[in-house]
């Protein structure tokens, strides 16, 4: 599940990168600069929905993506591509304006790529958040056991060997019939769960004075140990210094051994 949710999160980002480069090439062909603007500032959060807000459904995430793009396809499929001047430098500048068809594959384009980029993300964080019994939406269907096996095999002794776990070739198999169901009925949330004192993180702001932390603690006598190795070393050191001191000779004078 580590390496599966690695790729998924790596795909993730290529799909947002390739969202920022078409906000580009739409803004290039038709400057407008505040729908670009209103588009680049808010597609991190179709990345990462439930790290923003848990409690929203993938219904109100597609919401939001009509909602910032919706101005974009009026004013292409009535006006056409927004003449004039951007703030961006064009040397290359274009040999025929952009028709309207072109620029609202574009924008249909965006649409399509924040939707599969939202529930990328919005699957792939909810399944880590559930149990790990908890069946992966975004796996292939495994396919059903083949009964073509013999009545009698030697595979029915060794209990371990009949046991064969089902392996996805691909990392993820995003079907219309799964998000159809999760915009019909949102997922449930999932169960909380119950962490011990052991492994909460101790907070200055919270962690009040007389309840110390095991970690707290362990620094303590760490540095009581430190302390006293150190003392114990300087009391050695001045007990060398004064058996050196005493076995000096005075010049000229007799070897006490």
């Amino acid at each position: 599940m580590p390496t599966r949710y690695a790729q998924r999160q790596h795909i993730v980002g290529s799909l947002e990168r390739t969202l920022y480069q078409l906000y580009a090439i739409s803004f290039f062909l038709s400057p407008a600069f505040l729908p670009y603007l209103c588009r680049t500032m808010f597609q991190f959060q179709f990345a990462r929905p439930r790290d923003i807000e848990p409690r929203l459904s993938l219904r109100f995430w597609f919401f939001l993506i009509f909602l910032f793009n919706i101005n974009s396809i009026w004013v292409h499929a009535t006006e056409g591509p927004v003449q004039g001047r951007s703030v961006v430098l064009d040397f290359v500048g274009q040999a025929s304006p952009p028709t309207k068809l072109h620029l609202l594959c574009i924008d249909f384009t965006i649409i399509i790529l924040n939707m599969v980029l939202t529930t990328i993300a919005y699957e792939t964080s909810l399944q880590s958040a559930m149990p790990t019994d908890t069946p992966d939406p975004l796996l292939p269907i495994p396919p059903p056991p083949t009964s073509s096996t013999p009545l009698f095999s030697a595979d029915e002794d060794d209990p371990h060997k009949s046991e064969t776990l089902y392996e996805p070739p691909y990392v993820l198999n995003l079907r219309i019939s799964h998000i159809y169901r999760r915009l019909r009925s949102p997922a449930p949330p999932p169960p909380e769960q119950e962490l011990s004192s052991d492994d909460l993180l101790p907070l200055p702001n919270t962690t009040t004075p007389w309840h110390l932390t095991n970690t707290l603690q362990v620094l303590i006598r760490a540095r009581a140990r430190a302390r006293q190795r150190a003392r114990t070393e300087a009391d050695a050191r001045r007990e060398r210094g004064v058996e050196d001191r005493d076995r000096r000779t005075v010049p000229g004078g007799l070897d006490p051994t």
